[in-house]
């Protein structure tokens, strides 16, 4: 049987190597394109194609997933694309953080281990003061760096109501972390 765009996940599900292959021919440009967008000013060219070869992965393990009442191939490709560039995204700023605050601190250790010490206490005071519900999804993500699946399932919660507590959640915290201020003596006010 010869594979088409309406068939081919039904052949991937079967696991031929063709069937991978025709998704990548069919389908790799919107994908790269899509994650280059998204790891713009962040990625390397080889982040971005480390990317796309992810989430063709994803798509060889995961075709089981796939509802066709729910939307194309592509529009699934997309989706398995752009949360994979977001993740990767995510890592990337962190990694360039980790960097740049390595050098301050090269420059003054102890400064900056104090005022690293005070950002965090900030931080865990700001989250303490979130509602129960929406700490409770906060601390699961990005501390325990629980998938979003996982947290609705232990909190007992749709997926919408995860990425809406999300998203209160760093919202409040960023009214309450730019309602601080740090004096020059790097002690908070």
């Amino acid at each position: 049987m010869p594979i088409t765009r309406e068939n081919v996940i039904w052949q991937l599900r079967e696991r031929p190597a063709e069937a991978l292959s025709f998704l990548i021919h069919d389908h790799a440009d919107a994908i790269a394109s899509l994650v280059s967008r998204i790891l713009a000013g962040v990625g390397t060219p080889e982040d971005v194609e480390e990317c796309v070869s992810e989430v063709f992965i994803q798509a060889w393990h995961r075709a089981q997933e796939y509802d066709e009442r729910r939307g194309t191939v592509r529009t699934w490709l997309l989706i398995l694309a752009k949360y994979q560039a977001l993740t990767l995204r995510r890592r990337l700023v962190q990694h360039k953080d980790l960097e740049s605050e390595s050098v301050d601190q090269r420059s003054d250790p102890v400064l900056s281990q104090v005022l690293s010490r005070e950002r965090q206490e900030s931080l865990v005071s700001c989250i303490q003061r979130l509602e129960p519900g929406v700490r409770d999804v906060i601390i699961y993500r990005y501390f325990l760096d629980m998938a979003i699946p996982l947290i609705a399932t232990k909190l007992q919660l749709t997926r919408s109501q995860v990425y809406n507590r999300l998203s209160r959640g760093r919202e409040q915290l960023r009214q309450q972390w730019d309602g601080m201020n740090i004096d020059g003596g790097g002690t908070l006010k």
